[in-house]
């Protein structure tokens, strides 16, 4: 027997014990299907033909990337069944196949989750946000001056506020807050030492000592923490997806024929209708679908857990800390609908709490929460609240009780027997806006209570007007004002506001103006019982923010100003800027004043005289983007990069150097000899176009060095070299 023919039956053989269900008489084929870029693939597949239908087991269909519908997998199934055309080339065993659009393998148009961001290198340095204030009354004069001052490294961040006084009496100085904080961003976690916060469902409480969390909102702000819809559909043909919320476009993308599925991290918070709508090569858009849904920002997505334990001391003012005591709280996601949590403290005395809690969204509805909890001296609490959220209706409801409940705060603090909130709100457009409040607390030993109805409508050029109603449900007072404002284009504003109420009846008159450089004046007047007359004048500059205000009032005049800005030292020197409230950068081009610096794409100041720019408010964690221009670049001055990406880190600094690469670039014009235009000169270092009127850029010029015109002249620099700004003659011959 031949071989080839050997061959053949051990393959036949083969065929027939690995699917058994092949017919008998029905000759199997092997073939290499022909992958998207036209090529055949490296693994054959099996299939055969069966009363004019092509078959193969459900694996196969899978490998040729067809997209099984549930109850198919593990049979033997038809092209025909599954609307697939074979094409199939016995000259050279390959099968190429035409799938529907609703058999292709979905596309993910978006990724479900975003990397947590790597954070820059510390730069060290101290920054110092300040504020000097003054004013002067009544014949006296008093001074204070606010710091805050921070400093950072691989180690964290470490910050310290405080206030120094000065008045009649004397001077003070007050102290606020003194913390270390250090970011764990991989393990989203936060350490943190000093004077901390625990902020437990039950109410926030300041302490001196440490504090661990797991805080994934803080520290990766690009992923919601929230359960995110998934929407999708069939795109018959090539096109761009694009995705309605509340008749808004919120995401818009390619997409191939197939099934595609896209998250829904940007739909409206609350309940929204979405659309996803498909708009194929011609134009032709059609919306494949449409849902109402409801994303609740309460909610943590399934799986993922918050948590924060504290100890320490509580703060009971700025120099003393009383009782000791641990506080620790923990939430997770069980479901897209369904968050529980729970909760407790103790103190060194021995008294303690627990609390347990769940969040609950019922559908398109709105959101449920409730909360019960028990403490060591029998003491009870429960709370219970829903929210919802709509395009143009909103509700919010809220109530606690507390029976000797017993929590870890400060001796001042003040009690809440009970509390109830109520909220509504009608919004059918973005002109008009109706609210109504309903607000009463009980400490124990008084009782608050007041309900209120607001309205206010935009009516574009015409102007914006609004009014109020409050009445106090205890002691039955009730307080009516109405205004009106105007604005004269994008620089000058004029309102009115009148204001009943028992003793304080009034009529305000209010001007604002703003000047082509950034300077901000008001003017205000009030008529009634509590009249007083008053002017400010606010001005925002590179180095920080001043106003000065003059008020009249009850006969006397007292005069007001401050000063507000930010400044940073390191080793390579100093800068000034607006007041830093987040993060901050520091922006170095090495010698070079004047530059402007843009921070995404927006002016933000320009380089001092070493060169460097403060940057203020940066966004924590997020890439943010630091560039120069080349034109703006002085002539001469060459860097190797215009843009950087950097990520700051949270109440942090990062700094961002732009390195100079060459100064030595020189202008000169070339006298003596006529050159045309575009002649090629040559120096031992580079070649150069001379220019009209013999003007001649080299990059890399050398005092004395000889300059070659071709077949024209020769020249020699001059030495020393001129200045940089300097355009010098040189003699060619």
């Amino acid at each position: 027997m031949r071989r080839g023919s050997v061959l053949g039956l051990a393959l036949a053989l083969s065929i027939g014990s690995a699917h058994a269900a092949i017919p008998d008489g029905v000759e199997p084929v092997l073939a290499a299907p022909i992958r998207a870029n036209g090529l055949p693939a490296k693994d054959p597949v099996l299939l055969w033909q069966q009363s004019g239908a092509w078959v193969a087991e459900s694996t196969t269909w899978q490998q040729l990337g067809v997209t099984l519908r549930p109850g198919e997998e593990g049979q033997d199934l038809t092209d025909q069944a599954l609307g697939v055309t074979v094409a199939y080339t016995p000259e050279n065993a390959t099968v190429q196949l035409t799938i529907p659009a609703d058999r292709k393998p979905a596309q993910q148009l978006s990724q479900h989750g975003t990397p947590v961001s790597q954070v820059s290198p510390a730069i060290g340095g101290v920054l110092v946000n300040y504020n000097l204030a003054t004013q002067i009354a009544g014949g006296q004069q008093a001074t204070s001056l606010a710091l805050d001052a921070r400093t950072g490294g691989r180690w964290g961040v470490v910050s310290t506020t405080g206030q120094l006084n000065q008045s009649p009496n004397g001077f003070g100085m007050r102290r606020g807050m003194t913390a270390w904080q250090k970011d764990d961003l991989p393990r989203q976690r936060t350490w943190q030492a000093g004077d901390v916060y625990a902020t437990p469902r039950i109410g926030p409480v300041a302490l001196g000592g440490i504090r661990l969390a797991k805080d994934p909102a803080a520290l990766d702000p690009l992923t919601p923490t929230w359960p995110i819809p998934t929407l999708g559909g069939i795109a018959l043909d090539p096109g761009q997806v694009k995705v309605l919320s509340n008749q808004a476009e919120i995401t818009r993308q390619d997409v191939n024929a197939g099934p595609f599925t896209v998250d829904g991290r940007h739909v409206a918070l609350g309940a929204s209708q979405t659309a996803v709508v498909v708009r194929d090569a011609y134009g032709r858009e059609t919306a494949i679908s449409t849902a109402r849904l409801y994303v609740a920002p309460t909610l943590l997505r399934p799986g993922l857990s918050a948590w924060e334990i504290a100890a320490g001391q509580v703060r009971e003012n700025e120099n003393r800390y009383g009782t000791a005591g641990v506080s620790a709280s923990w939430a997770k996601g069980v479901n897209d609908r369904w968050t529980i949590r729970g909760g407790g403290q103790v103190d060194e005395n021995g008294k303690g709490n627990v609390t347990v809690g769940s969040t609950w969204a019922p559908g398109t509805w709105g959101v449920l929460d409730g909360e019960v909890g028990r403490s060591s001296d029998g003491g009870t609490r429960w709370a219970a609240a829903y929210d919802y959220r709509g395009p143009t209706f909103g509700l919010w409801l809220e109530h606690e009780e507390n029976d000797g409940f017993w929590r870890l705060q400060s001796e001042t603090a003040l009690p809440i027997a009970s509390r109830t909130q109520a909220s509504v709100s009608y919004r059918p457009d973005r002109r008009f806006t109706l609210r109504g409040i309903y607000s009463a607390i009980d400490t124990g030993r008084s009782r608050l209570a007041f309900v209120s109805l607001g309205v206010s409508a935009n009516l574009g050029a015409a102007g914006q007007v609004s009014a109020n109603v409050l009445r106090d449900l205890q002691g039955d007072d009730l307080q009516v004002a109405a205004s009106y404002a105007y604005r004269f284009g994008s620089k000058a504003s004029m309102g009115v506001r009148a204001r009943q109420a028992p003793g304080q009846d009034s009529l305000t008159t209010r001007a604002t103006y703003r000047t082509e450089g950034g300077l901000r004046l008001a003017a205000e007047h009030t008529e009634g019982e509590l009249g007083s007359t008053q002017a400010t004048a606010d001005a925002m500059t590179r180095y920080g923010g001043a106003r000065i205000m003059v008020d009249r009032y009850d006969g006397q005049t007292s005069v007001a100003a401050n000063f507000s800005g930010s400044v940073f030292l390191d080793q390579r020197g100093v800068a000034f800027g607006r007041p830093a409230y987040a993060s901050y950068a520091i922006v170095d081009v090495p010698g070079q004043a004047g530059l402007p610096v843009r921070v995404n794409g927006a002016p933000v100041g320009k380089t001092n005289k070493q060169g460097r720019v403060l940057v203020t408010d940066v966004p924590s964690l997020l890439p943010t983007t630091v560039s120069l221009k080349d034109k703006e670049l002085p002539v001469g001055v060459e860097i190797g990069e215009t843009e950087k990406q950097s990520v700051a880190p949270r109440q942090g600094g990062v700094r961002v150097t732009f390195p100079v690469l060459t100064q030595n670039a020189r202008a000169f014009t070339l006298t003596g000899a006529s050159i045309a235009p575009g002649t090629l000169a040559s120096t031992p270092n580079e070649q150069a176009m001379v220019g009209y009127d013999g003007a001649l850029y080299l990059e890399h010029p050398e005092a004395g060095m000889t300059v070659d015109v071709a077949e024209v002249c020769k020249a020699v620099l001059p030495s020393p070299l001129p200045g940089v700004d300097e355009v010098a003659s040189v003699d060619c011959r």
